[in-house]
């Protein structure tokens, strides 16, 4: 079995090809490095206190496990699991406004300009129904949580509705987000 070397002119069409991949691939990074603004500071602040009382908390826990054991906050793990969900959802709509969010463009980056903003449009109005529809309906388990009376099986018996608000609350923010993005003019950047 002999090897044999590609042909000079199959060379150029994968040279052509390497090229055109890299061309394209600079061209998408370069659409995607427009300017971001930055998040509204309240929400900064009350996403950044969250997260840092359930990291305080689990520090705490962590070091005082060590070497104090009786000194350890029994409920530490179910108020970290709370705050965390709520700075989670609480950050949907800055993530929306922002265009932060996980996507997949690379194929919708492949259409004319035009068509872009079609599919753009159209994916900000099924967001912005999405976003209502968990409002309406997460509402709904966090009433019914609250109407019942659930509680949480831990020694803190929270009551359920707290943790089941966040999700209507971060579907709140995202459903504005996504109202603003659609009051924007087609090729505007995205402002807070």
């Amino acid at each position: 079995m002999s090897f044999s070397p590609q042909e000079p002119n199959e060379e150029a069409k994968g040279s052509r090809l390497f090229a055109a991949l890299r061309e394209k691939a600079q061209a998408d990074l370069d659409a995607e490095s427009h300017h971001v603004p930055r998040a509204h500071p309240l929400e900064a602040i009350v996403i950044g206190v969250l997260v840092s009382a359930s990291l305080l908390m689990c520090a705490y826990n962590v070091i005082v496990r060590y070497f104090v054991p009786h000194l350890v906050f029994d409920f530490v793990d179910e108020v970290q699991v709370y705050l965390i969900i709520w700075a989670v959802f609480l950050s949907l709509g800055s993530l929306t406004l922002m265009d932060r969010h996980v996507k997949s463009d690379f194929f919708v980056n492949m259409f004319p300009v035009a068509i872009q903003q079609v599919i753009t449009r159209s994916v900000e109005v099924i967001g912005l129904c999405f976003s209502l529809m968990l409002v309406y309906y997460g509402g709904q388990v966090a009433y019914q949580a609250y109407d019942f009376g659930d509680v949480s099986t831990t020694m803190l018996r929270t009551p359920l509705w707290i943790y089941f608000a966040a999700l209507p609350a971060g579907a709140l923010v995202m459903a504005f987000a996504f109202a603003l993005r659609l009051l924007r003019r087609p090729g505007q950047p995205a402002t807070h």
